[in-house]
């Protein structure tokens, strides 16, 4: 084995020795951590940011619409805030906080690949096994989760939208005013900064090319948020909210999905360390004998 074999779940960095000082720049090392703590921070941030018309506002922008089909002139002049409830005043704004659960583990396994540089090898051999099936335990919990959050949101939406008129009216109020400008800015600087870290990994050692594993988690991260952008353009700013719930799902069951992976990695490590355990504590007792 390598002076330094990492493995988290299957992610493996076995190619990149940590303690060859001279072949490793930790300065780039620790800017693709900070860049990927800054992008999880963006995911798990994103509900705080948001520039959304008051519920007023948006009711009083639907009269000067041209209404969809099904819903007349004069069911729009009726309208008022009163109609609806003040606490689903927003849209729900689901697919870049969804993003979390793999920028998450993507995290985790940067930050386990720094730990040597911090406490060195041996300490990191005995945490990882524990700190992957942690990580990886919340991540699949926390991708059911949000997968069922986003599930229930979108068949709301699409009933309501699709019950006209008054379901209609309810959905173009509270849903069909989404903050795309926002959306769009938050996802390009998690795009950036995903970029970012990529390159500076490669820049801190080529060797973690050779972990594929690593090196899928970080393509995967980078294509759930073009593909969460691309459903938020691809449609008419009305229908944004029901293809940011879409885009919620599949990034919460990906996420689940690499939360699995990681969790079974963590189990096999804790088992081959407890079994090394074992038979280092019964290899005195067997040389007396």
């Amino acid at each position: 084995m390598p002076p330094h074999s990492t493995t988290h779940g299957h992610i493996s960095t076995r190619g990149a020795r940590l303690d060859e000082v001279n072949e490793l720049r930790p300065w780039a090392l620790w800017l693709c951590l900070l860049a990927v703590v800054l992008g999880t921070g963006v995911c798990a941030g994103s509900a705080l940011v948001g520039g959304t018309p008051p519920l007023d506002d948006r009711v009083s922008a639907l009269r000067s619409t041209v209404p969809p089909d099904g819903v007349s002139t004069d069911d729009l002049g009726d309208l008022s805030a009163a109609d609806f409830d003040a606490g689903a005043a927003d849209p729900p704004g689901l697919g870049i906080n969804a993003l979390v659960v793999v920028n998450g583990l993507l995290l985790v396994v940067i930050a386990l690949t720094a730990l040597p540089l911090l406490v060195g090898n041996r300490i990191t051999g005995s945490v990882q096994g524990v700190v992957t099936f942690i990580g990886g335990l919340l991540a699949l919990l926390g991708g059911i989760l949000l997968a069922i959050t986003a599930f229930i949101a979108l068949t709301v939406m699409v009933s309501l939208f699709l019950s006209a008129p008054f379901g209609t009216l309810a959905y173009l109020a509270v849903f069909g005013f989404f903050d795309t400008g926002t959306s769009t800015a938050q996802l390009a600087l998690l795009l950036f900064l995903q970029i970012a870290a990529a390159v500076l990994l490669v820049v801190a050692n080529q060797r973690f090319l050779g972990s594929k594993g690593l090196m899928v988690l970080f393509a995967t991260a980078i294509l759930l948020t073009v593909v969460t952008a691309f459903l938020h353009s691809v449609v008419p700013g009305i229908l944004v909210s029901i293809t940011d719930a879409i885009a919620a799902i599949i990034a919460a069951v990906v996420g689940a999905i690499w939360g699995l992976v990681l969790l079974i990695g963590g189990i096999v490590s804790i088992v081959k360390l407890i079994a090394a355990g074992r038979a280092a504590g019964a290899g005195p007792a067997v040389r007396s004998a």
